[in-house]
């Protein structure tokens, strides 16, 4: 189908055709099976109250790497101001890292030297006290300290990681958002390989959360200063004052992964199933 046709299909939600005409303007194929299931999640988030929640929103989509790269939003709303890079920037994934559909549907990390560079710094945000980070994904870390995505700088601190695994702030998958102290985040500590949808959000001072597949799976109540930073967001690791972290690369292969506001309980909830059933439309 081409995008002329696209953009005269009146069930195909506008933010699906934007997305499809900039992922096949980047070099990508937009196929009708992967354009209705874009649309079908847009759709949900207008119906469901959470699109204004989400900054950034990548569905790995668009039929080869270049039309993965290329963002669904770029914004909390349509036509609004836009933050961080018109696509991911691309450090050291080749085509073949990249698969649209299927049981191995997704973009897969090396665990060595593969990520992603968003250009969304946290200071974006709103608010240090409203933040999440989403990720679906499978092949997941199960030890080590790989990251999914976030950033952190020392001076002044601000740190704001939600990790494929970690082995030291924290043991098991968690959302590290604050310091580096030891009890400040909630953590899962024994994960597993997979992950439909991971949510790490703080929705105030002393108040984040991790949520898997739509449920509440733990809280941290400690309070804590947070600060976001300007530093561009990693995926596949962590922006440490301009550079990726040595020995916390992920090998995980993502299906997708947010930034942006802090989500309640029933916003987490509708954000995952309108992943899910958007990975389920792409056999993932």
């Amino acid at each position: 189908m081409s995008l002329s046709v696209i953009a005269a299909a009146p069930t195909i939600h506008h933010e699906a055709i934007d997305w499809a005409t900039r992922a096949s303007a980047n070099g990508g194929t937009i196929s009708t099976t992967v354009l209705r299931a874009v649309s079908d999640f847009c759709a949900a988030a207008d119906r469901e109250a959470f699109r204004s929640a989400i900054y950034r929103f990548n569905p790995f989509a668009g039929g080869n790497l270049s039309g993965a790269l290329v963002p669904l939003y770029r914004g909390p709303t349509f036509g609004g101001t836009t933050f961080g890079n018109s696509t991911d920037t691309n450090v050291n994934f080749v085509s073949a890292d990249f698969i649209e559909t299927g049981a191995t549907g997704g973009l897969k990390g090396n665990g060595t030297n593969k990520y992603l560079q968003t250009g969304f710094a946290s200071n974006s945000l709103p608010s240090a006290t409203s933040v999440h980070l989403s990720a679906s994904a499978t092949q997941a870390a199960t030890s080590g300290n790989p990251v999914f995505l976030g950033s952190y700088n020392n001076t002044p601190p601000g740190l704001l990681v939600l990790d494929d695994f970690c082995s030291f702030n924290a043991t098991g998958r968690s959302y590290r958002h604050g310091s580096l102290s030891v009890g400040q985040f909630p953590v899962v500590s024994s994960p597993g390989a997979t992950e439909a949808h991971v949510i790490g959000t703080r929705t105030a001072a002393a108040s984040a959360a991790i949520y898997r597949a739509g449920s509440l799976s733990t809280t941290n109540t400690t309070n804590v200063s947070t600060t976001n930073n300007a530093l561009g967001m990693f995926v596949f690791n962590a922006n440490f004052n301009g550079s990726p972290i040595s020995g916390q690369f992920s090998a995980a292969r993502l299906r997708m992964y947010s930034i942006g506001t802090g989500l309640n309980a029933t916003q987490a909830a509708a954000f995952s199933a309108a992943v899910i059933s958007l990975n389920t439309a792409l056999g993932r």
